[in-house]
C-alpha cells in the first residue's frame, strides 16, 4: 500500500543495524582523503554518497538504476578509473567474490582505497546469496584479492544483532510487500513498531558486549597493494 510508504522509510531510518552501518561508514570517510573518482558497486540508490568527498561519483549495478549497469565480475572500466570504490553488503551475492575482488583491485589508482562491508549473522535475503565471512575469513580474501587491510571490525555485537534479527520477524511472518494481502499489511504496521523499542533499548545496551564475535557483519577498508620497486629499478651489482 502506498500509503504505508512513508512508514516504511520511517522504520528503514530507525533500524538499529541500518544505523551502525551507516554510522561506521561515516567514521571510515573521515579516514579517507577527498577522491576524484568513486566507484559504487552495487550501489542501488546509492545511499553513501554525500558522507564521502568526491568530483565524480558512479554507480553500477546488475538490477537496481545506476550510471552503469553491468555484473560485478566483468566490470566495463579501464585499469586504475577510480581512486575509491565503496562496495556494501554486495559481495555476498556474488558467486565468485574473489574475481570481483580482482576486478575491484584492477581498477583502483596505485594506493587506490576500497571500502568493504559483508553480513555474518543475517539470514538468507535476494534470489543470489552464496557467501558469509568472519574478520579473519574476509581480511584473508582481502589480502589475497591484493589489498593491503588497514581495518576490520564488526559492526555492533550480539545485542545490537538480536535488535536488528527481531525487526526481521515481521518480515519473516507476513512477506514482502508485494502481493501481501491487506489484513497481512495491517498485522505488520502493528507489529513493526511495538518490536522496534525492543530493538532499539538492545543496540543502546550493545556497547556492554566487549567481545562483538557474535555480530551482525564487518566494514573494512583497505588500500591497493603498490609493489616496492617500478619495473626495470632493481637493484645491480
Amino acid at each position: 500500500m502506498s500509503v504505508l510508504r512513508p512508514f516504511r522509510r520511517i522504520g528503514l531510518a530507525l533500524d538499529p543495524g541500518g544505523r551502525r552501518l551507516r554510522a561506521e561508514l561515516r567514521q571510515l570517510s573521515r579516514l579517507i582523503d577527498p577522491a576524484d573518482r568513486v566507484l559504487d558497486l552495487g550501489s542501488g540508490k546509492a545511499p553513501y554518497k554525500s558522507m564521502f568527498v568526491h568530483r565524480q561519483y558512479v554507480t553500477a549495478d546488475l538490477f537496481a538504476k545506476a550510471d552503469v549497469r553491468c555484473d560485478a565480475t566483468a566490470l566495463p572500466f579501464a585499469d586504475q578509473a577510480f581512486d575509491l570504490a565503496i562496495c556494501t553488503e554486495v559481495l555476498e551475492h556474488v558467486p565468485e567474490p574473489a574475481v570481483t575482488l580482482g576486478e575491484l583491485n584492477r581498477l583502483l589508482s596505485d594506493g587506490g582505497t576500497l571500502v568493504l562491508t559483508t553480513p555474518l549473522t543475517w539470514g538468507v535475503h535476494e534470489t543470489f546469496d552464496f557467501h558469509r565471512w568472519t574478520d579473519t575469513g574476509l581480511q584473508r580474501l582481502l589480502t589475497r584479492g591484493g589489498f593491503e587491510v588497514e581495518t576490520v571490525r564488526p559492526r555492533g555485537g550480539v545485542l545490537l544483532c538480536l535488535g536488528a534479527l527481531l525487526l526481521i520477524v515481521p518480515w519473516q511472518l507476513f512477506g514482502a510487500a508485494a502481493g501481501r494481502r491487506w489484513w497481512r499489511t495491517l498485522l505488520f504496521a502493528l507489529t513493526y513498531p511495538m518490536l522496534l523499542v525492543p530493538a532499539t533499548v538492545l543496540a543502546v545496551l550493545d556497547p556492554l558486549d566487549r567481545q562483538q564475535k557474535f555480530t551482525q557483519g564487518y566494514v573494512a577498508l583497505c588500500r591497493k597493494k603498490q609493489d616496492l620497486l617500478p619495473a626495470g629499478d632493481g637493484l645491480t651489482v
